[in-house]
């Protein structure tokens, strides 16, 4: 005989009753067991998901501020310095007649571009232009970082002359090595310029003597421009390049050059 058989009726029913509330309990507990974990695994997931969206927007921020430091170095390697003024007065003869002259003004200009001296006339065989000087560059990151003293190209003014003339019949502007007009309205030039103009072509063929000093490029420099009466050229210097002419009209409420010594 079996043992259920041997159980009375009743107990055999509670029994089963037993093991089925047995069995809900347990479905029940495996039921919110997997709900639990289903929920730590969501958790966990969204967690993750919140560092990794963290974590870029900390990665964004940093090439936005990458950006914003490499468009100010862009911006500060092109920015142009205005340095010297050239008004033609007139032009007399002809190329014909190999007497073609230019009759012109020079003043060179501080950081407000404003005159520095009185402005100097010279006339030069031709209506080409050169202008001669020593200039001087720094390394780029010392011009994107605005560094003192090293955040822009530095100039100093040699001489003029004319497409018809040799360079050494030209005039100086310099003023055979008085003090150059750069340094006429402040205190004087720096150490660190005295030392460059001073040992400025020991520097031009001595790179690692240069770049100790912090300079990329030292060499002379002699843009020339056909000049036509009636406009004004201006002398601009790049932050980390060299000279450039730009042409543009005479204002009407330029004043006439004063009468004086031609050269």
């Amino acid at each position: 005989m079996s043992t259920s058989a041997q159980l009375p009726k009743g107990m055999v029913v509670k029994e089963l009753l037993g093991v089925a509330v047995l069995a809900a309990v347990l479905a029940g507990i495996f039921i919110f067991y997997g709900k639990l974990v289903s929920g730590k695994q969501a958790e966990k997931e969204n967690l993750q998901l919140r560092q990794e969206v963290e974590k870029l927007k900390q990665q964004l921020d940093v090439l936005q501020l990458e950006n914003q430091r490499l468009n100010t170095a862009l911006r500060l390697l092109k920015v142009d310095h205005r340095v010297a003024q050239i008004d033609v007065l007139s032009q007399e003869g002809s190329a014909e007649k190999g007497d073609l002259a230019t009759h012109f003004t020079f003043v060179e200009l501080d950081g407000e571009g404003e005159p520095m001296e009185q402005p100097r006339q010279f006339r030069v065989a031709g209506d080409v232009v050169y202008i001669e000087s020593w200039v001087v560059k720094f390394g780029d990151k010392y011009v994107e970082q605005g560094a003192p003293l090293r955040s822009t190209s530095l100039c100093l003014f040699r001489r003029v002359f004319g497409e018809s003339q040799r360079p050494i019949d030209g005039f100086d502007l310099d003023r055979d090595g008085s003090r150059p007009a750069a340094y006429r309205s402040k205190s004087g030039p720096s150490e660190l310029e005295k030392e460059i103009w001073g040992r400025f072509w020991d520097l031009a063929n001595d790179p690692e003597e240069a770049d100790k000093l912090g300079v990329r490029v030292v060499h002379g420099e002699a843009p020339f421009q056909k000049m036509l009466p009636g406009k004004r050229y201006k002398v601009l210097l790049r932050a980390s390049g060299g000279l450039s002419i730009t042409p543009e009209d005479l204002p009407p409420s330029a004043e006439p050059a004063p009468a004086g010594e031609t050269l």
